[in-house]
């Protein structure tokens, strides 16, 4: 935490230092610097929110496999169900490590990580979309079972 807050420190101080004594603004120059620094920042952080939410999804999706397993109805139907969890789990613990991988790598000062950012986050999105469609087949599967259970 210090190290971060020096590094804030000494990027202001740098610009401060370089700031033209007659106009009380900054230089076209100075402001890209500082705006490529609150970029880096801003990306920082949603890496970090990916990293934790794919945590979180991770957890969600080893829940769900364990309740389906328990559910008789559903584990009878002989849907991969489960499968589809379990594969979205490592799905989710790719958009994980690389996630962490970047923000660690950002943190030392290598600006160049963006593209592995943005992969991290196109993986996050995938196990989202594939969490949903497990939830519309669950849901579908349990409305069948009910159904079929009435008659």
């Amino acid at each position: 935490m210090k190290k971060a807050s020096r590094r804030i420190m000494s990027a202001l101080n740098a610009a401060a230092k370089d700031n033209d004594g007659d106009r009380g603004d900054m230089s076209i120059a100075q402001e890209s610097g500082l705006d490529a620094f609150y970029q880096r920042m801003f990306d920082r952080d949603i890496y970090l929110h990916v990293s934790e939410i794919s945590v979180a999804m991770l957890g969600v999706c080893l829940t769900g496999v364990s309740i389906l397993n328990v559910d008789q109805e559903l584990k009878d139907g002989g849907t991969n169900i489960d499968d589809l969890l379990a594969i979205d789990s490592f799905v989710f613990l790719t958009a994980y490590l690389l996630s962490y991988w970047v923000v660690r790598v950002m943190t030392q000062g290598d600006r160049n990580v963006r593209k592995i950012g943005n992969i991290a986050n196109a993986i996050f999105l995938f196990g989202m979309i594939v969490m949903a469609i497990v939830c519309g087949c669950i849901v579908i599967k349990g409305d069948l079972a009910a159904h079929l259970g009435s008659r």
